[in-house]
């Protein structure tokens, strides 16, 4: 009988010890090396295997074939996916406890076609609790078909025998194999399932989507071992007031990368929110002092966003820098620049910044908005009417161009912006006919000339 080996496995990072220690060597948490015990999964010998080989294949003699897309009857969730899944994508669903990632996949089995069989997985709710949330939502329909079954060999058996159009694994952390002495959760529990629920949906065809839930200090249950052999990742957020839910594409082996979908829950499950525009810009944003409009880019779409300032004279000994939504060590760099080249006396005042509506972004197009909203509030004047500045801010006070300003541009006119400043770097880019309403700004001291309003 083979011995079985001891090992001491970190269920921060995956790496492997000889012996247990508190801190992690590789990733530096301590209390997260716990004891395995198992049979080697590799020998010291290498087994004896066949000299025959596939031999390489030119390029140009393979056929290309258009990649099957399943819509999941949400067009944003499908733009985040690229298009929809991928038959034979594996994909990992993460989210904070109770976001709502399994009413999330309840609210897809409710939009998508309802001759398609979907299969939902779950290891932490029994099939009445499903049901429950099901008929809530109302989303009971006869092509779910529900299963508690943890155990990922015989998943593996009903995927084979019955071929769904689509599994759901509530969660991968309540997986095991039969193989395995380690407990569920585990790292080397997590990297065994999700290899074979890999291997699966790539032989059938099969789209499988994998629950994982986010720890306290922001990483994936059972890390980022999961990461890198998933086709998709999507990470499931919520706002910082809790209104809203956001989808983000943070992997994606199929499409672009950092797309966004903003969601809103309700009593009966989860819908679309259309108007992104309205969540994140204020209404009668013109008529107050220290806000600007500013248009970022989240994977391959444009979304308006608005900045605001407040600069008031500092009742503490040392001038205090908080921003929240944006890095605030730009703030601090972009209020050194504006003291340098526009003489304010910055180093004696509070500034707070803040991106409106709880978004999360760090994107350097909006230095321009931070620094225009610092100048309005600090010399307490609007801002021209109907105004939105794009740009980078250099340390000499320049503007740098951005990229992607095509979509940023088409996305405030959409709104109905009248005057937009930009880089003049990122004027050459754009055609005669759409430098309508467009203007150039290439240093921080043009700000008081050109966007603040003058009685």
């Amino acid at each position: 009988m083979k011995k079985e080996k001891r090992r001491f496995v970190c269920q921060a990072c995956g790496a492997e010890f000889p012996r247990w220690i508190g801190k992690c060597e590789v990733c530096g948490s301590w209390n997260t090396v716990l004891e395995e015990i198992g049979k080697e999964r590799f020998h010291s010998k290498p087994s004896r295997v066949s000299s025959k080989y596939f031999p390489p294949t030119p390029i140009t003699e393979f056929q290309a074939q258009t990649t099957t897309r399943l819509s999941v009857g949400f067009p944003e969730i499908d733009v985040v996916l690229g298009g929809g899944i991928v038959c034979g994508s594996l994909i990992l669903l993460a989210g904070e406890p109770g976001v709502g990632k399994s009413t999330l996949l309840l609210e897809i089995v409710k939009q998508m076609d309802s001759s398609k069989k979907i299969f939902y997985i779950s290891g932490e709710e029994s099939p009445l609790q499903i049901r429950l949330r099901a008929e809530r939502m109302r989303a009971l329909k006869p092509n779910l078909y529900l299963s508690s079954e943890v155990v990922v060999e015989n998943i593996v058996d009903m995927i084979k025998n019955e071929l769904p159009s689509l599994i759901f694994i509530d969660s991968i952390q309540t997986i095991t194999r039969e193989s395995l002495p380690s407990q569920a959760g585990t790292v080397t529990q997590l990297r065994e399932s999700t290899q074979v629920f890999l291997e699966i949906a790539k032989s059938t065809g099969c789209p499988i989507i994998l629950v994982g839930h986010i720890t306290k200090d922001g990483s994936i249950a059972g890390p980022k071992v999961l990461e890198h052999l998933v086709d998709l990742v999507l990470y499931f957020e919520s706002d910082k007031l809790n209104y809203y839910r956001i989808l983000r594409g943070i992997k994606n082996r199929y499409g672009p990368v950092g797309d966004v979908a903003i969601l809103e829950m309700h009593s009966e499950g989860i819908r679309e929110v259309s108007e992104k525009h309205k969540l994140f810009i204020s209404s009668g944003q013109e008529e107050r002092i220290g806000s600007a409009l500013c248009a970022i880019v989240e994977g391959s779409r444009a979304l308006c966003v608005e900045i605001q300032a407040l600069v008031i004279r500092s009742a503490y000994g040392q001038a205090r820098r908080m921003s929240e939504g944006i890095d605030n060590r730009r703030l601090i760099l972009i209020s050194a620049v504006l003291e340098k080249y526009l003489g304010f006396k910055l180093s004696e005042c509070d500034i707070f910044s803040n991106l409106a509506g709880g978004l999360n972004v760090d994107e350097p197009a909006l230095d321009l908005a931070i620094a225009s909203t610092i100048v309005s509030s600090y010399l307490d004047k609007k801002l021209e009417p109907s105004l939105a500045v794009i740009g980078e801010v250099g340390l000499s006070g320049e503007i740098r161009p951005v990229s992607s300003i095509l979509p940023r541009i088409k996305e405030l006119k959409a709104l109905g912006i009248k005057k937009i400043f930009l880089p003049a770097g990122n004027l050459k880019e754009i055609s005669e006919l759409e430098k309508e309403n467009l203007s150039v700004i290439s240093h921080v001291r043009e700000i008081f000339e050109k966007c603040i309003l003058h009685d």
